[in-house]
C-alpha cells in the first residue's frame, strides 16, 4: 500500500475520529446486497472527499468490484490512521481551516510525517502555543514572559516605595524593556 496523504481528509483529532467513523460506516455496509463503494462513498463523506478515496484505491490498484480487497484496504487505512501521532496544541485562538492546512503542510514537508492536531483554546496563553508530543510539554507561548515582566514591575513599584504607575505609553514601554533587558 502507498503511503496516503490523509491531510485532505482531516487534520484535527475530531476530523479524524469523523472519517475513521464514515470508513466504520462503508466497511459495516459492504457485504449487504444492495452495497456499491461508488453510492456509499458520497454519502458519507461528499462528492469531493469520495472522488478522492476511489482515486486512492485505483492509485492502489484495488478493484472496486472485490468486496473482499476493497474491506481489506479500508481496515488498512483504519489502522494507519490510529498510529498517526497526536500533536497537542494550546493556543488564544479558534485556528481556522488555512491555519490547520499551513500547520499539516509544514509537519509533511519539513518533519516527512503527517500528525492530527488536538487544538485547546486558552486565550491565557496570549500569543504563541504550549505543545504537547510524545509526552513531552513545551511552553512556546509568551505568557511566562508577561508574567516575569508583571512580577519584576509591581515588585519594583514595592520596593522603590512609590505606588505611582509610569504616566505615558513610552515610559511604560522604556520600563518594560529594562526589566526584559534585565536592567
Amino acid at each position: 500500500m502507498n503511503q496516503i496523504d490523509y491531510s485532505e481528509f482531516f487534520s484535527t483529532k475530531a476530523e479524524a475520529n469523523d472519517f475513521l467513523s464514515g470508513l466504520t460506516a462503508v466497511t459495516d455496509k459492504i457485504f449487504q446486497t444492495d452495497f456499491h463503494i461508488e453510492a456509499i462513498l458520497p454519502e458519507k463523506f461528499g462528492i469531493n472527499k469520495s472522488d478522492r478515496l476511489i482515486a486512492i484505491m485505483r492509485e492502489n490498484n484495488i478493484n472496486t468490484e472485490s468486496r473482499d480487497t476493497v474491506k481489506m484496504f479500508l481496515v488498512k487505512m483504519q489502522e494507519e490512521v490510529t498510529k498517526l501521532p497526536v500533536l497537542s496544541l494550546t493556543i488564544a485562538f479558534e485556528p481556522q481551516e488555512k491555519t490547520l492546512k499551513a500547520l499539516s503542510e509544514w509537519f509533511l514537508i519539513n518533519m516527512k510525517k503527517q500528525v492530527i492536531f488536538d487544538f485547546t483554546v486558552d486565550y491565557k496563553v496570549v500569543a504563541g502555543a504550549t505543545v504537547t508530543y510524545n509526552g513531552k510539554f513545551f511552553d512556546f507561548s509568551i505568557r511566562p514572559v508577561v508574567e516575569r515582566i508583571l512580577k519584576i514591575y509591581t515588585a519594583r513599584l514595592t520596593t522603590s516605595g512609590t505606588k505611582q504607575v509610569p504616566s505615558t505609553t513610552q515610559n511604560i514601554h522604556q520600563e518594560v524593556q529594562d526589566i526584559s533587558l534585565g536592567r
